[in-house]
């Protein structure tokens, strides 16, 4: 499942200063690449290579007990870090930078790359009505909604086929307008090879942007990937 944590910032210097701040520049341990994308004139490739800890590299990987013995036994081998490399895009025409990784680590990138631009990049401010905007204007299907802080729980999950039409979601946007903060659909976009349907995650708390898999690929084109950022920039009005 490929998630991608997006952030903001209407200050953008242009593609041929920011591959000249970014590329080949280190902070300690971590160091990036970055070159224009050849197929978008407006966007810059950037790879973020940094070192993790054998522990947080290789957590979620297995239960615990495995996690433990594969830890174990690199050590051994003198193996402390594993280095590794996040993709990230900064798309001028949406103002935005994509990190490709929904975890910690996105937060801490977005910091270095705006020090090393001299600007500040703030994660997406997404609003329960941005959400509806959403899709509606840019979905075939609604399959999945999150509504935070309802009756006592963190979460309230509603799932089902073209859920906008269902009452019980009607009835919960009446009544908490406000909560709506995590919305899963099918998005209305072109597809690069044919019409692969897939469900996409827009969760308002983190700024993400996450493509269910279903088992059925691991990664998007960054045509499709991209068409993404743009619907939720046009709808937060970031567009340039």
């Amino acid at each position: 499942m490929t998630t991608i944590t997006v952030y903001h910032c209407s200050k953008l210097p242009n593609v041929a200063e920011i591959c000249n701040k970014l590329n080949g520049k280190k902070n300690g341990d971590r160091w990036l690449i970055a070159r224009p994308n050849k197929y978008n004139k407006n966007e810059v490739f950037i790879l973020y290579w940094h070192y993790e800890n054998i522990e947080d590299a290789i957590k979620g990987v297995g239960d615990e007990e495995d996690t433990s013995e594969i830890v174990g036994v690199l050590k051994q081998n003198g193996k402390d870090r594993i280095l590794k490399r996040v993709y990230c895009y900064i798309y001028l025409f949406t103002s935005t930078l994509e990190i490709y990784t929904g975890n910690n680590k996105a937060e801490e990138i977005a910091k270095s790359i705006g020090q090393l631009l001299g600007i500040e990049f703030a994660q997406l401010q997404i609003k329960p009505e941005d959400l509806q905007k959403i899709y509606k204007q840019h979905s075939t299907e609604l399959k999945q909604a999150m509504f935070k802080n309802i009756h006592g729980l963190m979460y309230e999950i509603l799932r089902g086929r073209f859920l906008d039409n269902n009452e019980k979601f009607k009835q919960y946007l009446q009544s908490f307008p406000d909560c709506l903060r995590v919305v899963s659909f099918r998005p209305k976009i072109r597809f690069l090879n044919g019409n692969q349907k897939y469900q996409v995650t827009i969760n308002a708390d983190r700024g993400t942007i996450k493509l269910s898999s279903n088992d059925v690929f691991k990664w998007r084109p960054r045509y499709e990937i991209r068409q993404l950022t743009f619907l939720v920039a046009a709808t937060l009005g970031l567009l340039r």
